[in-house]
């Protein structure tokens, strides 16, 4: 799949790292559509700014994927704004605030599996269907703290986990209709390369959090998909590109 020209869906794409990678795939061309849970100020500078950064085009839709209904909306919806859909980005996310495990309330909790886990699989669904038996990748942002424990984040690493689980099942059950599903765990990120806090272990021995340069994100010569169909080999010595993990 070329990047340039695709029609890809972001879901969580005005705000942190989904907003870089929406970036990166609108500098390679892309037709580019971000979710927010509203519309507002910040959707619209969004949109203006995937448009200088040489988007196909550009929109924004909003929405919550927490429930079945509302996911299978904004990927509709998503789907008409663009003309079609050929990739869906999920980088949307719950909560994310250090608790106790014996504190965490059940609206916490809910909140967490609900987008995370129920969102994405049900936002992966519509997309399968926007797809038209015509293959398409779907891409989850998913977290290392869905492999590794935390004492602080049990709802949003046993969220990630879902997730994590439901990228392989997804992969395996539509490999059969061309449609690749991936997970990318980029690991606790900061824009501004700050030093890493406490709960979080340090990326690659920098002693820092990663940025959005190195994760994929505007001008980093990493997107979500490949920019020209050819396949990306891994090399040693050097970081892998993310598009390697979307096509085989």
């Amino acid at each position: 799949m070329n990047v340039a020209g695709a029609r890809i869906l972001v879901i969580g794409g005005v705000r942190r790292l989904g907003r870089a990678l929406a970036l990166d795939l609108a500098a390679h061309g892309a037709a580019v559509c971000v979710s927010s849970r509203a519309l507002g100020a910040e959707a619209d500078a969004q949109v203006a700014a995937l448009r200088v950064a040489g988007a196909a085009s550009a929109t924004a839709v909003a929405g919550n994927v927490s429930t079945a209904h509302a996911a299978g909306a904004l990927v509709a919806e998503a789907a008409t704004a663009l003309g079609g859909l050929d990739a869906l980005v999920f980088a949307a996310s719950g909560p994310f605030v250090p608790t106790p495990p014996e504190e965490i309330a059940e609206a916490l909790w809910d909140a967490s599996l609900d987008t995370i886990a129920k969102g994405f699989f049900y936002s992966a669904a519509a997309a399968h269907e926007a797809f038209a038996g015509g293959g398409g990748a779907i891409v989850a942002l998913t977290d290392y703290l869905g492999l590794q424990p935390s004492a602080a984040f049990a709802a949003h690493g046993a969220a990630k986990a879902a997730q994590i689980h439901l990228v392989k099942e997804l992969a395996r059950a539509w490999a059969k209709d061309g449609v690749r599903v991936c997970g990318v765990a980029p690991g606790p990120v900061d824009p501004r390369g700050r030093p890493a806090p406490r709960r979080y272990p340090a990326r690659g021995g920098a002693r820092r959090l990663g940025t959005t340069r190195e994760s994929g994100g505007r001008g980093s010569g990493r997107t979500l998909l490949p920019r020209d169909g050819r396949r990306h080999r891994r090399q040693r010595g050097r970081r892998q590109r993310l598009a390697a993990l979307v096509v085989r």
